[in-house]
């Protein structure tokens, strides 16, 4: 609130240069590939997930609050300046480079402030995320705290009263007689949707595309073709971050880490949410069955 009273006042500041966007689904890797990337001499961040600059005038929840969308339609009169402002004192004249899977329905509205912005759009096999997501929602710990939302909810075999991960457009409809699985399969979808929606309304130079399953296979491979395609140096501790990938997954999963744990942690809600999947795994070039 002090910032968005200070708009007026804040001096004019050239746009950030090709600022970078990882966006993804929720649990789909996009905060291991910020951790890589962020130790990039050529770029600075906020370090965390940048919910403080995109919801500065579009907070989430409350009353007649929507979803996590933010349009172009929705840019405010002194929104550019500030975040513009913004951006210049954290990066110093460094690449700005940012994570939030929210950002996921929002990348028309980025795109709109920053014309000349690179996405990197990170995918990652439904059937994977939809158990991960599941698993999250259940965790009672720090980790997902969800947010208390307008609508109550009454999702079977979830007995939280906060709605986790991402909000899209159309999450109100599934707050109420609709399973886990049901939910966190429509949180993949309309995720991985609204971006191929707004890649398409935009040039294809912008996009970096990469596979979270080719990113935990060679690392090093994948983050030097990332680097490359995002005119940033091939940086040795970069590099080294890469190396370490492995580490980093079982930092930020739930539970131990193994190949495909969606076989086996979730196996039978997965087999009846699958339906709901196919169209999007066959988009993304995944697997549609359970075998």
């Amino acid at each position: 609130m002090a910032l968005r009273a200070a708009a007026p006042l804040l001096p004019p500041r050239p746009p950030p240069d090709r600022p970078i966007f990882i966006v993804g689904s929720p649990r789909s890797g996009t905060t291991l590939l910020f951790d890589v990337l962020n130790r990039s001499a050529g770029v600075a961040s906020l370090g965390t997930e940048s919910h403080l600059l995109w919801e500065m005038y579009h907070p989430a929840g409350g009353r007649s609050w929507r979803s996590h969308e933010v349009r172009p339609e929705d840019i405010g009169r002194l929104e550019a300046r500030l975040l513009t402002w913004a951006i210049s004192e954290i990066t110093a004249d460094r690449r700005y480079v940012d994570k939030s899977p929210r950002n996921s329905v929002r990348v028309r509205y980025l795109h709109a402030l920053f014309p000349d912005a690179r996405f990197v759009y990170l995918r990652r096999d439904g059937r994977a995320v939809v158990s991960s997501l599941m698993t999250g929602w259940r965790s009672t710990g720090p980790m997902f705290p969800g947010l208390e939302v307008p609508t109550p909810l009454s999702i079977r075999e979830y007995g939280g009263t906060s709605w986790k991960f991402l909000a899209p457009p159309g999450w109100r409809a599934m707050a109420t007689g609709h399973s886990l699985a049901e939910v966190c399969a429509f949180q993949w979808a309309a995720a991985n949707g609204a971006i191929l929606q707004a890649r398409r309304a935009i040039q294809p130079e912008s996009w970096v595309d990469v596979r979270y399953e080719d990113l935990v296979a060679d690392p090093v491979a994948q983050v030097r073709r990332l680097l490359e395609a995002l005119d940033l140096p091939v940086d040795g501790d970069v590099l080294e971050a890469a190396r370490d990938v492995p580490v980093r997954v079982s930092k930020v999963a739930v539970g131990a880490p193994r190949p495909e744990k969606w076989r086996d942690e979730n196996p039978e809600e997965l087999a009846a949410v699958l339906p709901h999947l196919v169209a999007m795994q066959e988009l993304l070039g995944y697997p549609t069955d359970m075998g």
